[in-house]
């Protein structure tokens, strides 16, 4: 069904370019909110809804004989709230794949936040693990060619270079926002993964003159999680250089944060908690904290309710996912904390 009415929608808007493709998928995630908030700037109010990281896709492959694929894949954000309508464009390029691996060009997750996204238990919402853990190479490149690597008996490589990384100052860190390709911003991403079961291992390095014309340096991070039984437990640590050299005072001193979590799984319900924190080594630097707890009940396989609690102190709830109304910091000196309850669909 979902073949059926992806080839549909592109046949409408463009029949002959799309008569020789036979394998279009269409996919997605719709996930919607309401949120109690309490310390947020004066000029957001405390109840919010919010569209958390929604997304619709179209995807393809044609086979080109002697093991060679061409694949190709067009992804959107979908605004349910005020925004309407589709909004600006997630991971989108066309490769090639084969035994050998992946490459493909466009815009794409760097290895980096591959990595992190594996194992954030509250991603894409309120309690991204990015209020806290983000920055750096956590970004989604533009401009990006990548190269992804088969499995080896479990074991995995991604490797990324980019040319366009900028930035805006945010807490806890210095948050990438891609534009045009531009000199001195090129960025380059390492990772190995380790994937056996119910382990999951990783490991990625970002730098470049991306990072320094931010005024940070080079970046790692580290991460697992391991499932057993109903239990699954999971762990991060990042390291983010400070550089002034380029641009004095953008980062206060080297940056490095941790988080462990869990979860334990009882029938239809996922009950969850996280905490995490990072620490600046300069002179008054911000000492980010989050903690969160959680339940998510599945009442299929594609959809699922969930609420969930979220205190901490100096950080922007719902930055990490990128969440615009909520995108503003706590009051100066107080902690921040919320209420989250919302349903998710997939497609």
């Amino acid at each position: 069904m979902k073949k059926i009415l992806a080839l549909a929608i592109a046949s409408a808007f463009a029949a002959p370019a799309f008569a020789a493709t036979s394998n279009v998928d269409i996919y997605g995630k719709l996930s919607y909110s309401v949120n109690i908030l309490d310390n947020q700037t004066v000029t957001n109010s405390d109840v919010q809804f919010t569209n958390n990281s929604s997304r619709i896709g179209f995807k393809g492959a044609e086979d080109l004989g002697g093991g060679l694929s061409a694949i190709w894949q067009v992804e959107s954000s979908v605004n349910m709230d005020e925004g309407g309508g589709w909004g600006s464009g997630r991971n989108t390029f066309i490769g090639l794949k084969g035994n050998w691996g992946t490459v493909l060009g466009g815009k794409h997750d760097t290895p980096l936040k591959l990595v992190g996204r594996t194992v954030d238990l509250f991603g894409d919402g309120l309690a991204d693990s990015r209020n806290v853990m983000g920055g750096g190479s956590d970004t989604r490149a533009d401009n990006v060619v990548a190269y992804l690597s088969p499995s080896f008996s479990g074991f995995a490589f991604a490797a990324a270079y980019s040319t366009d990384l900028s930035s805006t100052s945010s807490l806890p860190v210095l948050v990438p926002t891609p534009t045009a390709d531009a000199d001195g911003r090129d960025l380059y991403n390492l990772s190995a993964t380790y994937t056996n079961g119910p382990l999951f291992l990783g490991a990625a390095y970002g730098d470049g003159d991306g990072h320094e014309a931010l005024g940070v340096g080079s970046q790692w991070r580290i991460a697992g999680g391991y499932t057993f039984g109903n239990f699954k437990i999971v762990g991060q640590y990042d390291n983010l250089e400070d550089d002034d050299t380029v641009n004095s005072g953008a980062q206060n001193g080297d940056y490095d944060a941790w988080m462990v979590g869990g979860s334990y799984t009882m029938g239809a319900m996922v009950f969850k908690a996280n905490y995490m924190t990072g620490e600046y080594d300069g002179v008054g630097g911000a000492e980010p904290e989050q903690w969160t707890v959680g339940m998510d009940y599945n009442l299929s396989k594609r959809t699922t309710v969930f609420g969930l609690f979220v205190s901490g102190e100096d950080i922007v709830l719902g930055s990490g996912a990128a969440l615009a109304d909520l995108n503003a910091p706590a009051l100066p000196g107080n902690d921040v904390s919320g209420f989250s309850v919302g349903v998710t669909h997939t497609f």
